[in-house]
């Protein structure tokens, strides 16, 4: 999660599109809130 953070939503803005391996496709802004859930599970 610290390298997640810290290379890719730290430096990129809200509008990046990201392209998961699962999952539907998203933009770094409507993922940022999930952080600290994420975090939260042991991710």
């Amino acid at each position: 999660m610290d390298d997640l953070e810290r290379k890719v939503f730290g430096p990129l803005p809200d509008t990046t599109w990201i392209y998961p391996g699962h999952g539907f496709d998203s933009t770094i802004g409507a993922e940022r809130p999930h952080l600290a859930e994420w975090r939260a599970r042991g991710w």
